[in-house]
């Protein structure tokens, strides 16, 4: 069997952390997002990858290239305008086979789920797709399924007013879907497979929802992405998670749920607790990180409080006495300096700016 990654977002939400690479290669404890999902993928049995990316995505190819490095075969299916989660598998239609189902994937969605477990069921069914669940509390921000007794999907609503949810059992962005299903989706037109193709293939024929109960967490928010991390750390036992070559004072204080990635240097007493950063980083005496993302060879002063989702950009300098209130958003490459309060990182083409 294939499978097939729809990798084609931006990761607008996850700026400024995506201002200088493609989501899929955020670091993700001791790999990528992308390589976590080719090495689980990898271990499934599942030798031949399709990875649906967009235009401005070349970073992502470049890295990848042919997939030899995670022992799979990756071929890539090229979008030139948006087509929708549908849409994008519709353009990939020629490498999956007719008579062979398929596995497709969103892309930034962190979980275990055991997909040999799930192509099974899916079989046993003789499902036309059968669609990975995972329960909430609230369903509203999400496609919630409606499911019988026998595990047949009747009704797919997405995004519901939480009064009206017909469960609390959500999509999780994970279906193994017949090649049948294709003919369901109009050529070169961007179709959304959960406002439409799902929808109607759940009143017309046989889908089916499998019920997974390990971690799962979609990474499209800064917070989302500190949860994952968090998930994955406490997965491997593996507390905190620390690259090759770095070094930590003896009187820092490294605490619960944190990465800290290859060559990173932390200063004496510093606090890091709930936090994650990137290769290459600098943390000064006496800061304090928390709930927090320091980016790639970001250099943060002594004795700064960098709390509640600050993000800090790749390469970014803080000077020791800058202001960086919580939530705070610093652009690749800013330098804040000593008194100063950096300014909102909301930037459309960052690549196309000089900051």
């Amino acid at each position: 069997m294939k499978a097939l990654i729809l990798a084609g977002g931006s990761g607008t939400r996850l700026r400024p952390l995506t201002c200088t690479r493609s989501k899929q290669l955020l670091p993700l404890a001791s790999s990528t997002l992308i390589g976590y999902m080719l090495d689980r993928l990898h271990d499934a049995g599942i030798s031949e990858v399709i990875l649906a990316i967009g235009p401005g995505l070349d970073d992502l190819q470049e890295s990848l290239g042919d997939g030899s490095n995670y022992s799979i075969t990756l071929h890539y299916s090229l979008e030139t305008q948006p087509l929708g989660t549908a849409g994008a598998i519709k353009h990939a239609e020629q490498h999956f086979r007719k008579d062979q189902s398929f596995l497709a994937l969103n892309g930034d969605i962190v979980s275990n789920i055991n997909y040999t477990q799930l192509i099974q069921f899916h079989e046993q069914q003789q499902a036309i797709a059968t669609i990975a669940l995972y329960r909430v509390e609230d369903p509203s921000r999400f496609g919630v399924v409606e499911i019988d007794s026998e595990r047949r999907i009747h009704n797919f609503v997405e995004k519901p007013d939480p009064r009206h949810a017909p469960s609390n059992l959500i999509n999780a962005g994970c279906y193994v879907l017949e090649n049948t299903v294709l003919e369901h989706i109009p050529a070169s037109q961007e179709v959304s497979i959960e406002r439409e193709v799902f929808p109607a293939l759940c009143k017309s024929t046989k889908v089916f929802g499998w019920e997974h109960h390990g971690i799962w967490v979609d990474t499209g928010t800064p917070e989302s992405f500190l949860k994952a991390q968090q998930a994955l750390v406490t997965e491997t036992a593996q507390i905190p998670l620390i690259g090759a070559k770095t070094k930590i004072a003896p009187s820092a204080i490294i605490g619960k749920n944190v990465t800290i990635g290859k060559r990173a240097r932390i200063g004496p007493n510093a606090h890091i607790n709930d936090a994650v950063l990137f290769d290459d980083v600098i943390i000064g005496a006496g800061v304090t990180i928390e709930q927090s993302i320091i980016g790639q060879g970001a250099v943060i002063g002594k004795d700064l409080q960098l709390k509640k989702h600050v993000i800090v950009g790749d390469g970014a300098i803080i000077d020791s006495g800058a202001n960086i209130p919580p939530g705070a958003l610093i652009c690749p490459q800013y330098h804040v300096k000593k008194g100063e309060t950096p300014p909102p990182c909301f930037v459309k083409n960052y690549k196309s700016l000089t900051v």
